[in-house]
């Protein structure tokens, strides 16, 4: 191991015991912390920061992979569930509870004139998937490479990086996924006009395009065109279009990416901040679209879309979102102290690298922080250089031994409960962390 591996085994003894215990019985829990010999386990979470079960305190920029745009253990959240539970955590039958949340979810959101719940992004993405081929007739799925859009097998693929920029093509993330799948995938290149031209060639195949509206893995603002110009082209070739809200849904504004861009899809799925933190998925959209999971309006087999589990819209799923979507609601300061996150990291981290001339782009899109370690710029995921992946390992165990915790897939969330203070410290262990950097020295 190295010297900083050994700081963080010395760090982290309880966790290493656990992942002892549990790595053979469990064989996947989450995504790791950092790409380090072992995860990290969370004891409890207030505000801004976490603790682990070794007692070590962090500052989190993973904020439950960007379900806590209100921070941790959030009052309202909190009182919201605690009042949930003591009325019954689940019936399975109908209880008020949907309706509140569904209302502020079609207040907020431009496209969403009704909402099915559901318990996750991945359950969200799928049902959406189904209603979009049931109600266009068509089966194939036009997505984005780069995008991530959960974990069932159509959304389980990759870019085949021998293809060709403007026609990529798809290969299974994973095993188990039939071929037969990636057939009705038809895969788009990233914010590139080339991807206009094949929607216009498969139109008459295509459901449904897929786009998160600002990439996870490829946060920015400067998408906006590209997305207005996807908006005209699938409308004239009457293609539905959905935006993947999963992740910014309730986090570039209260109206997601739709009211920050001013765009209106057809369909949206949500996910995370929806649900203030608890499991939940949502789809939303245009009314004749969503009556196709009306079984009372669609008694024929063929228009009906089914979608079921005993847990979609539980009671405190619903209380905990309708806490937190209020609460963001009447708090409006709260995305103007957002946006300002990612404009110190933008204008600061980046003159810094700039001034240093380091070879790390600094890619922000509000509370969505993404550093990619690497001279050239980096328009799609196409683009990213893998060269350097081992002063980024350096980087981020660096920032974990210095209290600052970024999830595994290195996108950086921020809350209404990251302080000023705090933005202050993550800099400045980004600096130091840069700065001591063997393997960036070494370049």
């Amino acid at each position: 191991m190295t010297d900083l591996e050994m700081e963080f085994a010395r760090r982290t003894v309880r966790s290493r015991e656990i992942h002892e215990r549990s790595r053979n019985l469990i064989p996947m829990e989450v995504i790791g912390t950092v790409d380090m010999p072992y995860p990290i386990y969370l004891a409890e979470g207030q505000g801004a920061r976490v603790i682990d079960v070794d007692g070590n305190e962090y500052i989190d920029l993973s904020m439950g992979f960007g379900c806590h745009v209100l921070g941790h253990a959030h009052p309202s959240v909190v009182g919201a569930v605690q009042d949930a539970a003591t009325r019954g955590v689940q019936f399975g039958i109908h209880t008020p509870h949907q309706e509140p949340l569904a209302r502020l979810v079609v207040e907020a959101c431009p496209c969403a004139e009704s909402v099915l719940f559901c318990n996750s992004g991945t359950e969200a993405t799928m049902y959406a998937i189904r209603l979009a081929r049931a109600h266009s007739g068509k089966t194939k799925v036009g997505f984005f490479e780069g995008a991530y859009h959960g974990a069932h097998d159509i959304a389980v693929f990759k870019t085949d990086d021998s293809s060709a920029r403007n026609r990529p093509q798809p290969t299974s993330k994973g095993a188990g996924v039939p071929a037969a799948t990636l057939e009705e995938i038809l895969l788009l290149p990233y914010r590139d006009e080339s991807a206009f031209d094949l929607i216009r060639q498969y139109a008459d195949e295509l459901a449904v395009v897929v786009i998160e509206p600002v990439q996870g893995s490829n946060p920015t603002l400067q998408c906006e065109e590209f997305l207005a110009e996807l908006v005209e082209v699938t409308k004239q070739c009457g293609v539905l279009l959905l935006f993947d809200e999963v992740i910014t849904g309730f986090r570039l504004s209260l109206g997601g990416a739709q009211s920050q861009f001013k765009l209106t899809p057809d369909l949206a799925t949500y996910g995370k901040t929806v649900g203030g933190g608890m499991p939940i998925g949502a789809v939303a959209g245009r009314a004749d679209i969503m009556a196709r999971f009306n079984w009372h309006k669609h008694k024929d087999t063929e228009g009906q879309v089914f979608a079921g589990g005993t847990f979609g819209g539980n009671p405190l799923s619903m209380c905990a979102g309708a806490a937190a979507v209020e609460y963001l609601r009447d708090h409006p300061e709260v995305y103007t102290h957002l946006a300002r996150h990612g404009e110190r990291f933008e204008e600061e981290l980046g003159q810094f690298c700039e001034d240093k001339e380091l070879p790390v782009q600094v890619m922000t899109a509000h509370s969505m922080i993404h550093l990619r370690f690497q001279g050239g710029p980096v328009k799609t995921t196409r683009d990213v250089d893998r060269s350097l992946a081992r002063a980024e390992k350096e980087f981020y165990t660096r920032l974990l031994l210095e209290g600052i915790l970024v999830p595994g897939d290195h996108l950086a969330l921020t809350s209404a409960m990251h302080t000023s203070a705090d933005i202050d410290k993550v800099l400045q262990a980004m600096y130091q962390s840069l700065e001591d950097n063997q393997s960036l020295a070494h370049h």
